[in-house]
Formats: structure tokens, sequence, C-alpha cells
């Protein structure tokens, strides 16, 4: 495979950019894999608490949508999805608190249904992800970590109010002890009546006559409680995390409905219930295990529609899923050596019922038999850290990974599925100032149940001959601190994958259909490069730039697909002030390069490159009972940019919302 054009990318403030170093943290603990100072692993960043709460984010999808290198876009089934480096949505694993939070029917987790305020902490790992993410973290992997009260009681709450209807309201209360346990509990409410239209012409069928997207409401509301206990050998800590949401899907506006039907979906049901345990228990003096488990309960209706009015009922898909998973990961430290050994294990179960009307009334739907599916995923694994020299250290591991589906409703029985995974890497760190890595590895990807089995209303054709795609990643990152107010993060990134799962458009009676299949692989490589100079004690100024690129190989006929919705060049310029004290002002402008995506008819489209503006703000007005007390105030896309990561589903035009948060 003949490798393409170069990348580049990923901007990050030096007050936003936190390196996990500490093993014995809680915060280490709670993520999936910790990152002690001999383990060397792909690129990876943190996004403390300070620096989620400087951008405002409403929703978890927002922390997303102004990285470069990192993309969010809301697909035709209304997800707000993201993607490392370009590659596929279902490549990048999303962690809530170490466990994986994608329904696995699906393999997508939603982020505009998960309240921002809930999360404490984000890392985000770019490349051959550690072993202990398991199957199918190919891209890379995002850990979102919630908050863990210090001691003493502590509060977090907030009340916004923003254009469209945006209504927001969440609170968390936590307590500290000084016997090592703690206790937190809280919850939001958010509500939106519409997302807005920068360009009509980007949805050109979508009959709005203002600046109102129709069906784009969504009410949500979240509750949470965690309690832990932290000993001197002993960490174990139990959460709970329920959320209930109603929401309209965006209908894709650039397919003309006298031709071929959109999706007029409604989600009058969108209800996800996880536990999660995580326990640590360090033994024999030098051993540790470290446990995760958890429980998934998902529900989800999705009713059909006739046109835009969303007055008569075509359909109803219902969905159950039920998943249940554990990783187990022992650590067997010596003087020059440090050994991992991981097994991670999950099933989850599928029920769906699809229901059809004759009349367009609810009352008078008819349900076909429902049918069952079933996936389990397996991993098992070795690690070994060494230390080669002082300055110099190395990990190498090698892991397989194990996709069986017992139960496959009414399609023929598949197969096992099966991936071996390994990865090198080399760590040099000749001083204080600057440190440089190498990593090269192996990861697997295998089809998710939908992908095998689904048809989504009627959208798609199977493939039952789907195979697991296969990439080889590499990366090259270089650390460097010039001075305590100028720093520098520079990565080169290479990842040549097979059998990379796309999708093609096939005629079946005259009727256009979407297919998944497997092409014959494809190869990107780039450049990610991000500095932060402190100009004053009061302004920063954070710079970051991304290029991308990559081919697709020939399939069996000679032609040579096209790599869909991958910007080739993001470049982001931030400015924070701190005006006074109390007042703190920020300004982020991203530039994302031109891309391509897939027409209705099969024919590849190129998507226009955007500018969009983004202005924050807040002001401390003093403290209550201890507690800082901070009026905000955000723009979103000022400009009113056209931002069009897909085909007739741009993201949100300008908005913006104030509020009052205590901290």
């Amino acid at each position: 495979m003949r490798l393409s054009v170069c990348s580049c990318g990923l901007l990050l403030a030096a007050s936003s950019i936190a390196h996990a170093q500490s093993q014995g943290s809680i915060e280490e603990i709670v993520i999936t894999a910790s990152r002690g100072e001999s383990r060397v692993s792909s690129p990876a960043f943190v996004l403390d608490n300070e620096a989620i709460v400087e951008r405002q984010p409403v929703v978890v999808a927002d922390i997303f949508r102004n990285f470069t290198g990192v993309s969010m876009r809301t697909n035709s089934r209304g997800e707000s999805v993201v993607r490392v480096r370009g590659a596929e949505e279902r490549q990048t694993l999303v962690f809530l608190d170490g466990a994986p939070l994608a329904t696995p029917w699906d393999g997508r987790t939603d982020l505009a249904l998960l309240p921002a305020g809930l999360i404490d902490r984000i890392e985000i790992t770019r490349g051959a992800a550690p072993i202990e993410y398991g199957a199918n973290a190919v891209a890379g992997a995002i850990d979102l970590v919630t908050y863990v009260p210090s001691e003493g009681p502590n509060l977090r709450a907030e009340v916004q109010q923003g254009s469209l209807g945006l209504r927001n309201i969440n609170a968390l209360a936590g307590v500290g002890l000084d016997n090592g346990w703690s206790f937190v509990a809280g919850g939001s409410l958010i509500d939106r009546d519409a997302d807005r239209i920068a360009d009509k012409d980007s949805v050109a069928f979508d009959p709005s006559t203002s600046s109102r997207r129709t069906n784009t409401d969504m009410s949500g509301n979240t509750i949470y409680a965690a309690t832990a206990y932290s000993g001197d050998a002993v960490f174990l800590r139990a959460s709970l995390l329920r959320a209930d949401v109603e929401r309209g899907v965006a209908a894709q506006g650039d397919i003309d409905p006298a031709i071929s039907s959109p999706r007029f979906w409604r989600t009058p049901e969108w209800r996800l219930t996880q536990a999660t345990v995580n326990g640590s228990w360090r033994f024999a003096s030098r051993m540790n295990l470290r446990v995760t488990a958890w429980q998934q309960w998902f529900d989800q209706t999705i009713d059909a529609y006739t046109d835009y009015s969303y007055a008569v009922l075509r359909e109803r898909e219902e969905g159950r899923d039920r998943t249940v998973g554990a990783r187990f990961t022992l650590s067997v430290p010596f003087e020059r050596a440090s050994f991992r050994v991981v097994a991670t294990a999950q099933e989850s179960t599928h029920w769906q019922t699809e229901y059809a009307t004759a009349t367009g009334e609810v009352a008078d739907l008819v349900a076909d038999p429902s049918l069952r599916y079933r996936q389990r995923l397996t991993t098992a694994g070795v690690e070994v850290d060494l230390r080669l020299a002082d300055d110099l250290t190395s990990t190498i591991g090698l892991g397989v990974d194990r996709a069986a589906t017992p139960l496959t409703g009414d399609k023929p029985v598949q197969g096992s599925l099966s991936a071996t995974g390994w990865s090198a890497g080399l760590r040099w760190t000749p001083s204080d100032r600057w440190s440089a890595a190498a990593t090269l590895g192996q990861r697997s990807r295998f089809p998710t149940p939908r992908e095998l089995y689904g048809v989504a209303l009627g959208r798609f054709l199977l493939n039952p001959d789907l195979q697991p795609e296969r990439s080889l990643l590499g990366d090259l990152s270089i650390e460097y601190s010039l001075t305590d107010d100028l720093s520098f993060d520079i990565a080169l990134w290479a990842n040549e994958s097979d059998d990379t799962l796309s999708q093609r458009v096939v005629d079946v009676a005259g009727v256009s259909r979407r297919q998944r299949y497997n092409t014959n692989g494809s190869s990107t490589f780039g450049l990610e490069a991000a500095t932060t100079l402190a100009i004053t004690e009061d302004l920063r100024a954070e710079l970051s730039a991304s290029l991308q690129d990559g081919q697709v190989e020939r399939e069996d006929n000679g032609e040579r697909p096209a790599l869909l919705q991958r910007p080739k060049e993001q470049i982001s310029f931030a400015l924070d002030w701190q005006a006074t004290p109390s007042v703190d002002l920020r300004a982020e402008l991203l530039h994302t390069g031109s891309a391509f995506d897939l027409g209705n008819s099969g024919a590849v489209v190129r998507l226009p490159a955007s500018d969009s503006l983004n202005l924050r703000g807040f002001i401390n007005i003093g403290d209550w009972f201890g507690q800082d007390v901070l009026l905000t105030a955000a723009i979103d896309n000022a400009t009113d940019e056209l931002v069009l990561p897909q085909l007739g589903l741009p993201a949100p035009g300008r908005s913006f919302h104030f509020g009052i948060r205590v901290n």
C-alpha cells in the first residue's frame, strides 16, 4: 500500500494539558489504563476540570467541537459522535470511569446526551491504545472521569439559559470524610427547542421558514450517585448513572423526499442506566490488582414518519440491550521491569421488535416477531515495561481479541472472529525540558451486530461477509519546553488499515440502499503540532495545526473510493485574557479544511471549508459558603458560519447562553 501525504494536529493550552503521571491517584484508578512513569504508550493528553469549565459546555459533545485533530459530527441517526485523527467513530472507544459507554449493538456513543457538568476530567489517547481498552480501540480511546470530592463538603452547580429555548440546570454535591470515604450525588435537566440553521442551502429540503431546524428539539434528565473508599492498600468505588432523553432527529436536508426518503425519525425513548464498580488491591507488598466491572441497561424507541410534518407514523423500532462486563489487570513490578496481565470479557444481548401501521396511528401498530442478538467480546494480553537506562524506557505488549455472535435473530449463524494485537514503545527523556517517544502497534475492530444484522428500518442492505478491520499504527512524538512560558508538542503519526469498513450505494429494484463492505484498505499519516505562549502574566496564546491526507486502495474493478468526512487540515488559535483578578475572557478561532462525503446517488461530493469563532467569558462575583460564584456567558459560532461535517447534516449555527455557576 502506498502512503499518501501528511497530517497534523491537536491544540491544547498549557493550562488545559496535564499528563497523567502517578499510578496511585484516584483519577488513575477510575480510568481504563493507568500511565506510570515507566509505561510507554501512544500520545495522550488530559483536559482537567478548569479547562472544561473554561469552555462552558452544556453537554459532553460541546467539549470536542473545537479541538484540532479531534472532530465531532451529528450523524443521520442524530448521534453526536467523536473521531480521533479522522478515523471512524466506531474506532474510537469512549469510557466512563473505566467502563465502555457505547451500546455494543451499535458501537457508538452519543455524547450530546451526557451532561458536561458530570465530567471532572477527560483523557484522550491517540493511536494504538493500551491493551486494557480491549477489542475495537483502533484509532484511540477517550476516558471520561466523573467528579470525586475532596475532603469536606463540595458543591458544583450551574444554571444556564440560551438561544432557541436552551435551558440547563445541573448540580453535584459531595463530601469527603477523613476516614477515607467519599459520597457524591447530583443530576441535570437539559431542554432545547431547536438547533439553528446557519445556511439554508445546506438543508435545502427542510421546510422551516425560520432559522430553526425542523425536528431538533431535545429534553433530557440525568441522575448520578457514587461512593468510594480509599485505604492504604485498598480502593473501592461504585457509581450509578441514569439518563432519560426524548428528542427529534434532524432529517438529512440535502435529500429530496420526492426521490429518496431521508430518515424522518423521532426518539420518544432513549434510556441509559450504567452501574460501575472500580477496585484496586495492593498485596504482597508489590503486586496490584485492579478490577472494573459494569452493567449497562439501554432502551431505545425510534419512530419513523412519512415526511417533514412528523404527523403520519410509518413504523417503529424498539431496541433493548443488556450488557455485563469486567476487566482485570494484575501488575507486578520489579526493579528494572514491571509486568501487567490483562483479561477483559463482555457479553451483550439485544432484543429488537419492529412495528408497522397502515393508518399512521400509534394505536394501529402491528408488531413483527421480536428478534434476539448476542455478542461476546474477550481480550487477554500481557505488557512489560522495561527501564533500559535512567533516561530510556520501553513497553512491549501482546494481546488476543475474540468476537462471537451466538444469537443472530432471524439471520444466518456467523462464525467467531479473532485478531491479534501487539505494540512496542520507546521513550527517551534526556532532561526535564524535553522527551521523545516512538510507538508502533496493531489493533483490530470487529463489525458490530448492527453492522452485521441491522437494516435500519429498510435503509441498509445486509452484507454477511464483513471481516474485522485491522490497523497498523505508528507515532513519533516530542514534548519540549523552551522556557516556563513557551512549550511545544509535536507528533508524527501513520495508520495503515486493511479491510476498512465503508459504505456504498446499491440499487435494489429502483430504490437506493446503502451497504457496508470491507475496502481493500487505506493509508493515512500526518503531523500534529501545538504550542502555548504566555505573552504576559495575564494573556496566553494557544496555537495548533493538524494536516492529514490519505487514500483508499483501489477496488477490484480498479476504482479508488474516497476517504469520507476527513478534513485535510484543522488550525486553531485561541487567546485567553485574565482581564482582572475576577474577569476572564477567551476567544477561539477554528479553521476546518474541506473534505468529501458520499451523496445519495453514490457520487462523491466536496464538503466546504469553514472558519468558526467562539467567545467565552466569566466574572467572579464572590463566594458562597467558601465556593466561587461565577457569572458566565458564551457565544458559539459567533459569525453563523456553515460548518458541514456531513452532507445535509450541518453543525448548529450561532448560539449563545449565559448563566451562573457555583464551583
